[in-house]
């Protein structure tokens, strides 16, 4: 018997949050615990008991004596002690968890300031010796984060030309990861008594919005306005003559070029009105190019045409994580025209080589891969998740009936939660 195929299933709807949720990030521990944050200026951990085993809010933290603008982005440690926050207001906060008769609570430990505009990422590395921020002033700061409350900075990163998206660390080491409305994805190390940039990997063709590993670090996925997912991998891993593989979706790609193209004809008015009904921070329009080249046609028996099948690609994917993360890195897979709309978030199971994404048309999409080249990837789940554009997936712990969780958040205030499998 055919296996059956994986599903994605709803389980509830966590509502409470007033405005806009940016972020969700699972804490580490062995009970599920999710937190979610926003542009209400508040954290919110949600999670289950065995009194209580339905989903509900186990802490809610206002955090308008520490930050005076929106939350944009979580990071847990690897412990799941220290919940940092970056905010709009160009600060970082850092919270101590602490249990207190049985109940969760958050204390701020240390707000971190330097910045000078909004910070939109934060996270600690798999070591927790260190600590990363970036901003849309283009730097990146890197923290000493060993064993104490009080963090130093040791290293401050300017090698973007424009906002700084996420940082992202290696999940095996204290290599950086850091994408940008620049349309890269740099790779940091350091470089004696310092930290310096080690690669700028480009390909795609707008703003990258975020990066995320597989568990063991010889892969990562990266999703970007141009509408795209694309797989990573350890240049040295590759044949010389290697070129990355073309996942195509449903979504017709001349459609997306001819938006692309009607934007050149606009008015002056009617350009400037299109940008200010755009949420918030969220990047420019996507340029114009070029249209593509049509794909080839081959003739069919009764006299009309069809396009001609690519051929399958396959290799054999090194599935451990480089010596050194410092390498060069090189694209290895393309999925296109999966996505209508920009593509704000994109997270790697833990467990498997499934892929979620969070899209600007209001669903979230999962991928799985068809085989271990990591080369061939088919969309197994695609559904409608908020009433506006959904700004961040995670990836969560295991059901007791093994399925995977997965969170998502929108700019509809809700926070969703959903299993896979």
């Amino acid at each position: 018997m055919m296996a059956a195929s994986p599903c994605l299933r709803k389980i509830c709807t966590l509502r409470g949050h007033e405005d806009r949720v940016w972020h969700v990030a699972w804490r580490p521990s062995s009970r599920p615990i999710l937190a979610s944050t926003g542009a209400d200026l508040t954290i919110r951990l949600w999670g289950i008991d065995p009194k209580k085993p339905d989903w509900h809010l186990l802490e809610e933290v206002d955090t308008s004596d520490h930050h005076g603008r929106t939350l944009r982005a979580l990071a847990w440690d690897p412990n799941g002690v220290k919940l940092a926050v970056a905010s709009f207001d160009a600060s970082i906060s850092v919270w101590r968890t602490v249990e207190q008769q049985g109940i969760l609570k958050l204390e701020c430990i240390t707000v971190l300031s330097g910045h000078e505009n909004e910070v939109k990422s934060a996270a600690f590395s798999s070591s927790d010796k260190f600590f990363a921020s970036c901003s849309r002033d283009r730097s990146i700061w890197v923290y000493d984060a060993e064993d104490t409350d009080e963090y130093e900075c040791v290293a401050l990163l300017q090698s973007h030309s424009q906002d700084v998206k996420a940082v992202k660390w290696h999940p095996q080491q204290d290599v950086l990861f850091s994408c940008s409305y620049d349309d890269t994805i740099k790779v940091w190390g350091p470089d004696g008594d310092d930290w310096c940039c080690k690669e700028t990997l480009e390909g795609h063709e707008s703003t990258v919005w975020s990066l995320s590993f597989d568990s063991k670090g010889s892969h990562f996925v990266t999703c970007s306005d141009d509408r795209t997912l694309r797989i990573w991998a350890p240049t040295g891993t590759l044949p010389a003559d290697f070129s990355p593989a073309e996942n195509a979706g449903s979504v017709q790609s001349t459609q997306a070029r001819n938006v692309k193209q009607s934007s050149l004809k606009r008015s002056a008015f009617e350009l400037v009105k299109a940008i200010s009904l755009r949420p918030l921070f969220r990047g420019d329009l996507v340029p114009a190019t070029a249209p593509e080249a049509p794909a080839p046609v081959a003739p069919m028996a009764n006299g009309g045409s069809q396009e001609a099948p690519k051929p399958r690609q396959t290799r054999r994917a090194c599935r451990s994580a480089p010596e050194d993360a410092c390498c060069s890195w090189s694209c290895v897979t393309v999925l296109r025209d999966f996505h209508p709309r920009p593509v704000y978030s994109a997270d790697w199971s833990p467990r498997s080589d499934v892929l979620a994404s969070a899209c600007g048309d209001d669903r979230i999409r999962v991928f799985q891969a068809e085989d271990e080249s990591l080369l061939n990837w088919e969309c197994v789940a695609n559904e409608l998740a908020h009433k506006g554009d959904v700004n961040c997936v995670a990836w969560g712990p295991q059901t007791q009936s093994g399925l995977s969780l997965l969170a998502s958040a929108g700019d509809d205030g809700a926070v969703v939660l959903w299993e896979f499998g």
